[in-house]
């Protein structure tokens, strides 16, 4: 192993060089034997041999001992400290999109998640001790020196730690550092990350996080606000709050946070919801019967063309009946189908044809108008429905809307009545 005179890291107990180990770079720690004893030494050891995880830097051999220094091979990151990504713009080669910090806050977060699955505290978690890739944006937890196992109370290493991201209860001498700590001085790490400034730690509670978060539309305000509790008993886990970064990430774009977040196309209907994935709804609840209200059944995933005959549980000649189709023993009705491929004109013949844009405000309204929900950016959405009454189909309607790239590019809206 060829050593190198570069440092790329210094600190209280050594220095970490960029160098070449078994065919690979590596970041070797090196640390003066008189500052770490042998039981502190496989204490760490054993912390980075039971955390391999993707978000959690990796020990890549043994340490040795050689010209009175302990040598510790560690995984190198291509990239740089999230501190320089948060506070030091001019220096940092990533620029922070909404997607790249979902993708950072989620990454750091499961590696911590992981991290006290194994009973493990860090001690020292702060925007200095996560690395970022410049490639991936991947976030890397590194610098387990302090970290100690913690089961039932016990720690297996002193209780160090930076007091700048360190909570209350630690600050006030009123209890030691755990994973409750972690939590907090993760959920200070991603407000800064988000707002890119630095939050003084006593004044760090929910109201702050609030005022500093909420006003520009942060995604993680509510989740930081659990994570920096001042009372540790009602600070959220990194197991209880995961679910709501993740949820965070994929409402703010995040690219490796759960794959490609699929746009809505939304109706103009102001009580409309809008829903994050592409469901059937269920069916709306009819509270007062009408002949005049139908009963809704649209399918709303692309692929699927197959129609849902929706059951009548109680029918009448008073009630809409949903189905697929008009049954075949309508005698003396047209098939429905004659007029679907005409193409029905928003705009009747005649008339001059407006121009492009009043003509996608007519489609848009058209379209949206007695859909169940929002529509898909691209696929389709189809409703058949019917009037049955006497035992002959009165009238019946084909509703058929197709999307592509968030446009509406097909409308057609068909409806016969069997009386006329």
């Amino acid at each position: 192993m060829a050593y190198s005179t570069s440092t790329i890291a210094a600190g209280c107990f050594g220095k970490i060089y960029r160098e070449m180990y078994n065919d690979t770079w590596a970041a070797i720690k090196k640390v003066p034997q008189h500052l770490i004893n042998r039981r502190d030494l496989e204490r760490e050891c054993q912390v980075y041999n039971k955390a391999i995880h993707p978000n959690i830097v990796k020990l890549l051999g043994n340490p040795t001992l050689k010209d009175s220094k302990w040598i510790i091979p560690m995984e190198f990151i291509f990239g740089e400290e999230l501190e320089t990504t948060i506070f030091k713009s001019q220096k940092s080669k990533i620029q922070l999109t909404p997607s790249i910090k979902a993708t950072i806050i989620t990454g750091m977060c499961e590696g911590l998640l992981y991290l006290h699955s194994k009973d493990i505290v860090h001690q020292d978690l702060k925007p200095d001790n996560i690395m970022i890739e410049h490639d991936t944006h991947r976030a890397v937890i590194i610098d387990m020196g302090l970290a100690k196992f913690f089961r039932n109370g016990l720690n297996s290493a002193m209780d160090l730690g930076n007091e700048a991201y360190s909570p209350p209860e630690v600050l006030q001498r009123r209890g030691q550092r755990d994973q409750r700590s972690d939590v907090w001085a993760m959920g200070k790490i991603i407000a800064e990350l988000c707002a890119r400034i630095r939050l003084h730690t006593p004044n760090v509670c929910p109201t702050k996080i609030q005022e500093t978060l909420s006003l520009q539309g942060q995604q993680y305000c509510n989740a930081v606000c659990r994570m920096v509790q001042r009372d540790p008993t009602m600070r959220a886990t990194m197991a209880g709050i995961m679910p709501e970064i993740q949820r965070a990430g994929v409402d703010g774009g995040g690219g490796n946070t759960g794959g490609q977040k699929r746009g809505r196309l939304l109706t103009p209907n102001p009580h409309t919801q809008v829903k994050t994935t592409l469901l059937r709804p269920q069916p709306p609840v009819q509270r007062s019967p009408s002949p005049s209200r139908f009963e809704r059944n649209a399918l709303l995933t692309p692929e699927v063309k197959t129609l849902v005959r929706a059951p009548v549980r109680a029918p009448s000649p008073s009630r809409w009946e949903r189905a697929a189709l008009p049954t075949p023993e309508v005698k003396n009705s047209p098939s429905p189908f004659s007029k679907v491929d005409q193409g029905n004109s928003l705009v009747p013949s005649g008339i001059t044809q407006p121009s492009q844009d009043v003509m996608k405000q007519l489609l848009y309204k058209e379209a949206a108008r007695g859909l169940p929900c929002p529509l898909p950016t691209t696929g389709k959405v189809r409703i058949h429905r019917y009037e049955q009454r006497n035992g002959e189909v009165e009238t019946w309607e084909r509703k058929e809307v197709v999307t592509e790239g968030g446009r509406i590019v097909k409308f057609e809206d068909v409806m016969f009545n069997n009386k006329s």
